[in-house]
């Protein structure tokens, strides 16, 4: 089932991932599938859309009870476990959380978020990959992984699964423009468990064109439904305004699911993401290591 694999690695072979947003498209999850399981050549043209900068809003993927039990059930552990920051090199390496507000990284972007790790080989207390695996396998098959692509993978094996979910807290969260490593699962999966006028009033992702201005893409975006894009595009996320509370909820705020394939700490050198401001300094490094596969 990993039919799509050279469709990616063949343009790859000449071209570089996108860096700026085209267009945004809106289909359904049921939709998605079906072209994904059944219809070749639709899924072929949509591949070319993603290489080219397009961002894709996939209605539904998620009832949006499920995905408001989602982030009741992380709020939850998140008060029940105690913050801590763990690198991913070994198969033992627990579920964990942690804060990164008032923090910069060390490749020049912002990051104000509470951020909640979870990894395959424990055990799914909380049900999350039971929840997303139907719409992760089809983007798993899409992205020429195949059904089952990295599912066993551990540390060793270098690249693994991952899912990150973040709180961006009312009025404090937020990261600053950046591109993420876009080469082994090609599209960024992110699931929207919030919604603008119900978890908070304005601000959410955005997404950078050629022109390198502002595409705000969390206005049309529900509860339940998910954004899928390269990861390589410029994209970040504009602090959630909301009313000003004395006892503020962490239940407030945006919250979104990433379902990531990422580097573990095996890697030496990890390829990691970059700031607007770095990559300007010299675009062609940072695309040369994109399309690097080890």
């Amino acid at each position: 089932m990993n039919r799509y694999e050279n469709i990616w690695e063949d343009y790859l072979k000449n071209n570089y991932f996108p860096i700026y947003v085209r267009n945004i498209k809106e289909i359904t999850f049921d939709y998605l599938k079906d072209c994904v399981l059944n219809n070749q050549s639709k899924t072929e043209e949509m591949i070319a859309d993603f290489l080219a900068g397009d961002v894709f809003i996939i209605k539904h993927v998620l009832d949006k009870c499920i995905a408001r039990e989602i982030k009741e059930d992380v709020y939850k552990y998140g008060n029940t476990t105690p913050q801590q920051y763990l690198k991913a090199d070994s198969f033992r390496t627990p579920n964990f959380h942690c804060s990164s507000l008032e923090n910069q990284t060390e490749d020049g972007y912002n990051e104000q978020a509470h951020s909640y790790f979870f990894w395959r080989w424990n055990p799914d207390d909380l049900k999350i990959f039971e929840r997303i695996d139907e719409y992760w396998d089809v983007i798993k098959i899409l992205n020429g992984l195949g059904k089952d692509g990295l599912k066993n993978n551990i540390p060793e094996d270098k690249i693994i699964d991952r899912v990150q979910i973040l709180n961006y807290p009312i009025n404090i969260g937020k990261i600053t423009s950046h591109c993420d490593v876009a080469r082994w699962q090609k599209t960024n999966v992110a699931i929207s468990l919030s919604e603008v006028g119900l978890d908070y009033e304005s601000g959410g992702l955005y997404c950078l064109d050629k022109n390198e201005q502002e595409v705000k893409i969390e206005y049309r975006v529900q509860i339940g439904d998910s954004i899928l894009w390269l990861p390589s595009v410029f994209h970040g996320v504009h602090t959630p305004k909301g009313q000003k509370i004395n006892n503020q909820s962490s239940l407030r705020g945006r919250w979104q699911l990433l379902a990531q394939a990422v580097q573990s700490w095996h890697i030496k050198n990890r390829v990691v993401s970059i700031s607007h401001d770095n990559f300007k300094k010299n675009p062609q490094k940072i695309m040369d290591a994109y399309v690097f596969k080890e």
